[in-house]
This record gives structure tokens, sequence and C-alpha cells, in this order.
């Protein structure tokens, strides 16, 4: 079946994997580890259930989130509870953003799009998680921003939204065209401060998370805790422990490799941010510089969960309205690290954690993959930013 083809059912195929998704973290259909694909959205009711008393997750250590998130779960229970809800909530947004996606294609001038097709197989890869983690809220939010870029002023209130939602879209704002800056950053500032004396009047305090993240430690499933993992796979032996919602790696440097990450992070998206200031990313498009943001972040950060792959496969889906040459790789890597992800979680987790040696393969070749798609974009996006020179 050619490209062609399948986007023509790609409606099809969103539906037919949506349900496969629902019946399996509804356990209705078999799936390895069933009873975790869910689990999150079971804190999220417990969460929700508190509010509704008045009572918010100030000293939870669980709590993760910017304050949007909260209001979104409280939503969701008050729709119904025991999951319902949430899952339900979930898939109209996650409905909207392939509606989205669809609509900007049946205009697109390139007729060989497979954004729709990519969102719609989306769950093949990252797995029956994709409604039962809270990700798909800021996801949806970051991809409205980049397919609204033409209204600077509503793309920028998107942008909001998302950092309100899960913080990480505020990375959208490197690949905003520096003749946009002036408006999507005016209207960024004035829906976030609003959204934040807002909710701040429904939570004070809401902002508590921040010293959360700033503890974390170095999850067993980041790129920095590879070494160590390995260590565990083989004849040595590596503490690990619950923590702020993952598990980390207790053992020496960790700190230090901790550090050496967020400053080549910190180093690679400052050079992108300084070449969006010379001018140099102006002709390469917004959602190639937005993904590469996100992939460098992902790759330098001491937590890299299964559910961060729902951020990339959305703005996959963007950059396939003007795929760049290396596109077709690009996306072939990180289907397959997304789909390493979902091997791992739930199906692998707990071996992994043990030290088997075949899920530390998995995690590998996840890890691989995903460097491999990051450096790949990288190379691109400074191909087509260098100054090209003029034929005399």
């Amino acid at each position: 079946m050619n490209l062609r083809n399948l986007n023509r059912n790609a409606p099809v195929i969103w539906f037919i994997t949506r349900a496969w998704v629902i019946m399996c973290g509804f356990q209705l259909l078999p799936y390895p580890q069933a009873d975790s694909l869910f689990s999150d959205v079971r804190l999220y009711d417990w969460w929700a259930s508190n509010m509704v008393d008045g009572h918010f997750p100030i000293n939870d250590p669980m709590w993760q989130y910017p304050p949007l998130a909260a209001l979104v779960f409280f939503i969701a229970f008050c729709i119904s509870a025991n999951m319902v809800g949430f899952v339900s909530l979930a898939l109209a947004v996650d409905a909207g953003m392939y509606l989205a996606l669809r609509r900007v294609a049946r205009k697109s001038p390139n007729p060989r799009s497979s954004a729709e097709l990519i969102w719609a197989a989306a769950p093949m890869a990252i797995g029956p998680i994709l409604l039962g983690r809270f990700d798909v809220f800021p996801t949806c939010a970051a991809v409205c921003a980049v397919l609204a870029m033409r209204t600077p002023m509503k793309s920028g209130v998107y942008l909001a939204l998302g950092t309100l939602l899960k913080a990480w879209p505020i990375l959208g704002l490197i690949g905003v065209p520096r003749r946009l800056h002036a408006r999507v950053g005016a209207a960024y500032a004035i829906a976030l401060g609003c959204g934040l004396g807002l909710l701040h009047m429904w939570w004070p305090g809401s902002l508590g998370f921040l010293v959360g993240q700033r503890d974390r430690g170095l999850q067993i499933e980041s790129v920095g805790a590879l070494p160590y993992m390995w260590k565990n796979a083989g004849p040595g032996h590596v503490h690990v422990k619950f923590r702020y919602g993952a598990i980390e790696v207790m053992s020496q440097h960790t700190a230090l490799i901790s550090v050496v990450l967020t400053s080549v992070g910190v180093l690679t998206i400052g050079l992108l941010i300084v070449w969006r200031m010379q001018g140099r990313l102006e002709s390469i498009p917004l959602p190639d510089v937005f993904l590469l943001v996100v992939l460098l972040s992902m790759v330098t950060s001491r937590v890299l969960s299964p559910q961060y792959n729902i951020w990339v496969l959305g703005l996959l889906a963007t950059c396939a309205f003007l795929p760049a040459p290396e596109f077709p790789i690009i996306a072939a890597l990180l289907f397959a690290s997304s789909f390493l992800g979902q091997l791992l979680y739930p199906w692998l987790y707990v071996s992994f954690q043990t030290g088997d040696v075949f899920a530390t393969l998995v995690q590998t070749f996840r890890v691989i993959t995903l460097i491999a798609a990051t450096a790949i974009l990288w190379r691109s996006v400074h191909r087509r930013s260098l100054p090209r020179r003029s034929s005399v």
C-alpha cells in the first residue's frame, strides 16, 4: 500500500489504534503488564478527588506539573471518576489534534505529506500509554501553536497554554522566525501572566513543582544512566530508588553526570538561540527547529520517560508538511526509538531495573536511535543554516 492510500485511510487507522489503546488500557484486550498502562491516571484521579475538597498536592513529591495540569485533572474527575473521565478527555484532545493536522494536510501544497498518518499511527509505536499519561495535552497545544503560526498572536497563546500544562512547549519560542518574535512573544507573555495569575487565585503555591524539578536525580532511563545500567546488568550492582515519580540511580558521580548533561543541553540549545538571533534559522521551518530543541532537551535530560515520545511524534507530524531531505530516516529512527520505549515500559521495566541483559539492550538501542535522530536533524539544520555562496 503506497503513501497516498495510507493517507486516505488515516481516519480508519486513527479509529482502530485508539480503540486498541482504550481496550488495552482498560484490560479488555491482552497486553503485557497492562495494569501499569493507566496507573498514572489513578494518581490523577486521586489528586483531583482531593482538589474537590480543597486540598492541593502542595508537598506531594509526585507532583511534577505546572498549575494548569491540576485544572485538567479536576475537570476530568468531574466528568467521571475511575479513570473514565481523564481517558475520555485525553481522547477528545487527541481527536482534536488529529483533526487539526488533517485540516492543514488537506490544504497543504505537498500532496504527499504524511502528517496526519504519523499521528494516526503513533500508538503503534508509543503504545497504549498515549492516553494513559498527561502528555497528549501539552503536545496538542504545541502542535496547534505550530499550525497557527500564520496567526502569530494565536500561536503565542497556544505556546503559553502548553507551558502552563507542562513547561517544555516554551522551547517552541526558539523556532519562531525573528519577524514574528514581537507578536508571538507578546501574546505568549500576556497569556502566561494572566494564566498564572488566575491559577494562583485558585491554587496559591501552585509553582511549588519547580522545587521538585530542581532536586531530581538521574533517572534509570536517561542517557546518562545507561553506563550504570550496564554495570547493573554485568557483575556489578547499582542501587536505585523511587523519587519524584521516577526510579533514579543512587551511585557515585551521578550528580556530576547530571551537571554535564545539563551543561551540554544549555550549550547546544543556547547555540540555536544565537543562530536565531543572527538570522541563520530564518529559512528553516519552525517545526524542524522546535523538534530539534525538544530532542536536545530529552537527550541531555536527567529524565527520559516513555511518554516523552508523545511530544516527539506530535512535533514530527508537523515536520511532515515541509519535510527536509533527511526526514524519512529521522522519522524511522524516532518511530523505532518510540517502539523500543514501549517494549521497555511496561513490558521489560522490572527486568531492566534488576539488570536483565535483554532489557538493557532494548534501552541501549532506544537511546542510540534517539541520539542518531537528534544528530541527523542537528546536521540538517546546521547545513541549511549556513550562508549560501552567491554564484558569479
